[in-house]
């Protein structure tokens, strides 16, 4: 057995907080974000925010996520990096020669091409700074931008999956993954549990082929195999502490003890490599079968023979295997939009993680990080997935299992990582039934002849101002509470739930808002601030001077819906700024409270 199929995780955790208490060590922190193009402060169109990374990682205030081993990292802050990466920079050096050799005919263009990477490479390598996952893919850009090869290695990734194919569908394959011997048939009293016990050894069938390299591994110098001894595949033990858990997170709710509490699943797969896909795709219509949803994740670009987005959509073997699937191709999908979509018949969808590389949640898509947050379990595929998952100390907010070939090869290792016991997932049943609690409340007074008003106002427009914004919120809707009479204000604020992030804050308003029961919607205004910082007995910061409601991201998507309840009950009122003032804040980034463009004019 592999010693790490029952070590999940790695000891010694790291806590690395954002800034150190050593100015140098606090510089040299920074650097290591911008060498590798991975801070989000001076990269904010590429590098995912920080709200963002907490869909997916948990973090405690001002930690901060590293792409990489703990190992690697505690080598990089102490600047001991570069015996340690010298090894990894090679393997990354003979990935991008053997490219250039392989798909480079002509000498001159070859040698040419391989200079450059060279000269890239020297300088890259130079301080010991760069992880080799970036390092490999700004080799490949390189290399794809002068070769002009949109789609490198995409006939070989083909082939592979015809052969894999080609193998599965033998008869063959089909004996050997149907048989069941006598005793096994003996050892059940009914047809029924029989049915129910043969439905969970396809499943830990398909899960010791889905690792199973034999099927799709290139030999160098050998023919494709007519034949695999797919006995010895499926007489490997599942070994680790996921391999029971994973199994009963993914029963049948038909099967399950007490099934009318077992709902079907939405599972988030990572998928891996060209020729894997195959049989994953085989395991993703099983478990499509058994009720579940699954979203299949690929890479946005070219990463060796990892599945991209250009597979899926060109291989004719893959996009025949997924016809019918949804594919989502908006890296930045809403989560109204997203919950509709997951809301639908459809139980296939397909996804880009927005990544050239391994396993970053630093430079992974919004569209992914939502999708993350959705999911109820993430099951990863083989060793490189494994190291960012469980080669580290971090917990994220979702159950995450990783199937992969144990070391010797000869046991199939399934890992478990719950999610932190502090994540919080509001559900989309959990978000409506809070929008429905505030509802009845407006319902009451509406009933007892009260003008309900919804007040829009600054919240987290301002960075570093939240607690400001939410001290002027409420001193200024209890100074309207005592001057009007027969009314009932809501103010956002007060129903604030710890764990709620600004999606599910805005998504939560977003049906009360279009209850119908608001009579006068008002937005605040520069005399509204002014009025709250004189209640506090504060002067108005040079911060807050001349803001309402128009600088706000969320109060410009509230001015919206407001119009759009506005044409179905043409009876409320909206009061504050002009609509027509409501244009400059548009892109409401993942998880934040501001506008993402505040970030390009220097704000902290």
């Amino acid at each position: 057995m592999s010693p790490e199929s029952t070590n999940p995780t790695i000891a010694g955790e790291v806590s690395i907080q954002k800034y150190q208490q050593d100015p140098a060590d606090d510089a040299w922190l920074t650097n290591f974000f911008t060498e590798n193009h991975l801070d989000f402060e001076t990269m904010p169109e590429e590098v995912a925010s920080p709200e963002q990374v907490r869909f997916v990682v948990h973090l405690t205030e001002n930690a901060i996520y590293y792409p990489c081993s703990t190992e690697l990292f505690k080598a990089i802050l102490n600047r001991q990096s570069k015996p340690y990466l010298h090894a990894r920079y090679q393997e990354v050096w003979a990935a991008v020669e053997q490219l250039v050799n392989d798909l480079i005919t002509d000498e001159r263009r070859r040698a040419f091409l391989l200079e450059l990477l060279r000269i890239k490479f020297e300088h890259d390598t130079h301080d010991g700074i760069m992880l080799p996952s970036r390092l490999k893919k700004r080799l490949f850009k390189i290399f794809i931008d002068k070769s002009k090869i949109d789609a490198p290695l995409f006939p070989a990734k083909v082939q592979r999956n015809e052969r894999v194919d080609s193998l599965i569908s033998s008869p063959n394959f089909w004996n050997m993954f149907n048989w069941i011997d006598q005793q096994t048939v003996l050892s059940f009293e009914s047809l029924e549990d029989l049915k129910a016990e043969a439905a969970k050894l396809q499943l830990q069938r398909l899960m010791k082929l889905c690792v199973a390299r034999e099927l799709w591994q290139d030999r160098k110098g050998e023919a494709a195999p007519s034949t695999v001894d797919y006995k010895a595949i499926f007489n490997r033990p599942l070994t680790g502490n996921g391999a029971d858990a994973l199994l009963a997170y993914l029963q049948r709710p038909q099967d399950a003890p007490g099934s009318c509490n077992v709902t079907p699943k939405k599972i988030l797969w990572l998928s891996n490599e060209a020729g894997e896909i195959i049989v994953d795709l085989k395991i993703i219509r099983f478990l499509l079968g058994w009720g579940h949803k699954v979203m299949l994740v690929v890479k946005d670009g070219f990463y060796l023979n990892k599945v991209t987005r250009y597979d899926v959509e060109r291989d004719p073997l893959l996009v025949e295997e997924l016809r019918g699937a949804s594919f989502i191709k908006d890296p930045g999908i809403s989560k109204r939009e997203l919950l509709e979509k997951l809301r639908t018949d459809t139980q296939l969808f397909v996804i880009s993680d927005g990544t050239q590389e391994r396993l970053n949640f630093l430079l992974t898509s919004t569209t992914f990080a939502r999708m993350f947050k959705e999911a109820d379990v993430v099951i990863s595929k083989g060793e490189e997935q494994w190291r960012r998952l469980f080669g580290t100390p971090f917990q994220f907010t979702r159950d995450v299992f990783n199937l992969r070939l144990g070391v010797d090869g000869d046991e199939v290792v399934v890992n478990y990582k719950p999610k932190h016991p502090e994540a919080v997932k509001f559900s989309e049943q959990d978000l409506k039934e809070k929008a429905q609690g505030i509802i009845g409340q407006m319902a009451a007074a509406k009933s007892r002849g009260e003008k309900v008003i919804f007040y829009s106002a600054i919240i987290g427009s301002i960075p570093g101002q939240m607690e400001t914004a939410t001290q002027l919120l409420k001193v200024f809707v209890d100074y309207l509470r005592k001057s009007y009479t027969k009314s009932f204000i809501i103010n956002p604020a007060e129903h604030f739930v710890p764990g709620m992030d600004a999606d599910d804050l805005m998504y939560m308003w977003e049906v009360v808002q279009h209850s119908g029961l608001i009579d006068i919607w008002r937005f605040q205004t520069v005399e509204d601030i002014e009025t709250g910082f004189k209640l506090l007995k504060r002067p108005v910061p040079p911060e807050w001077l001349g803001k309402d409601a128009t600088y706000s991201t969320g109060c410009t998507k509230e001015m919206n819906i407001a119009l759009e309840v506005q044409q179905e009950h043409p009876e409320m009122q909206i009061i504050g700024p002009a609509k027509e003032r409501f244009l400059r804040r548009s892109e409401y980034g993942i998880g934040k409270l501001y506008d993402r463009r505040l970030s390009d004019i220097g704000l902290p």
